[in-house]
């Protein structure tokens, strides 16, 4: 169902949490489709000048080239929704997050459900972008898993990975400022918010096999940490690198075949590399990338947390926990 002009909420059957509020508006966004690379030291060039230390970027952390980096003001903030051949690119201004999935150019930006925007796939499959759940059509039931990816910022970005991948800023791609006011087509879909922490706090969620758990970045503090637990059986280690406001999620051990545990601490006189391991003394990245030493070139298995508003968090995982609660 299609709404032009006047906003107009709808309620549909929910998806095992009661009903849910949606607003779809295909309209009001074009999604961006393939655009052309380049790479971030290129294009950190061509924009001398125009291109922030503190540009809030979206970074893929593992692939080809070692990932990218899309910097919000050129692409994210006027399309919301990238179809590439690097990912499915998402960005939910409102619920303040960010999210990748697996390459394809078939995606396309469609509207708002419980205050979470949604994309359409081409066969009219409805996914919301934040837990990648098929909620309607003929692939309703599936889920699409999330790519590895963190918020960054540009330069900080841009001096630990200057190989990595970025799409080219030519003038047909015009800045635009992150927003500051709440679209109603989003606030309107949201629903009754979960009192245990403020709406628009944002937190650092994680899901794994039906058990969920969140993070508030506020209680991370000013310093690097290193945060374990165990969600269901399985451990988790969170990095948190207050410079660039970047937490992330990650299992304890290397990547690969043959995974080889990795104690981590925090390193804070190190702003690139801000944590080492106790096995090899090598230093790591918020990204997940040993930079330094013994491991280096190694990386941690990445988990799938994301940085999101609470209201949007709780909205989709109701029985989530709260860390140190």
């Amino acid at each position: 169902m299609h709404f032009l002009g006047l906003l107009s909420v709808a309620l549909i059957a929910g998806t095992g949490e009661g009903d849910s509020k949606v607003v779809y508006r295909p309209e009001l966004f074009t999604t961006l489709v393939n655009p052309s690379c380049s790479h971030c030291i290129d294009e950190s060039r061509r924009k001398a000048g125009e291109l922030r230390e503190q540009d809030r970027v979206l970074a893929w952390t593992r692939g080809k080239y070692d990932g990218g980096a899309i910097p919000y003001r050129w692409f994210l903030v006027p399309y919301r929704v990238i179809s590439d051949t690097y990912g499915v690119f998402v960005y939910d201004a409102d619920a303040d997050f960010v999210r990748g999935y697996p390459a394809s150019l078939d995606y396309r930006f469609h509207g708002w459900r419980n205050g979470v925007m949604v994309m359409r796939h081409k066969d009219g499959t409805l996914f919301d972008c934040l837990t990648g759940l098929a909620y309607e059509g003929p692939r309703k039931g599936e889920r699409l898993a999330p790519i590895a990816t963190i918020e960054s910022d540009w330069g900080a970005w841009l001096k630990g990975n200057p190989g990595t991948v970025a799409y080219q800023m030519v003038s047909k791609f015009q800045p635009q400022e992150r927003p500051t006011a709440l679209l109603p087509e989003s606030r309107t879909t949201r629903l009754d918010p979960d009192p245990r922490l403020e709406a628009e706090e944002r937190v650092l969620g994680l899901e794994i096999d039906g058990s969920s758990v969140a993070w508030p970045l506020k209680s991370l503090g000013d310093q690097p940490r290193v945060k374990g637990t165990t969600l269901g059986s399985k451990p988790v280690v969170v990095l948190w690198a207050p410079g660039t406001r970047t937490a992330a999620a990650y299992a304890p051990e290397t990547d690969g075949k043959t995974p080889e545990p990795a104690t981590l601490e925090a390193q804070p006189s190190d702003p690139l590399a801000p944590f080492i391991d106790r096995e090899t003394g090598s230093h790591w990245s918020v990204a997940g990338r040993a930079v330094a030493a013994a491991g280096k070139g190694q990386t941690l298995r990445w988990l799938p947390g994301v940085m999101v508003k609470w209201y949007a968090w709780s909205a989709e995982y109701p029985k989530t926990t709260i860390a140190d609660k």
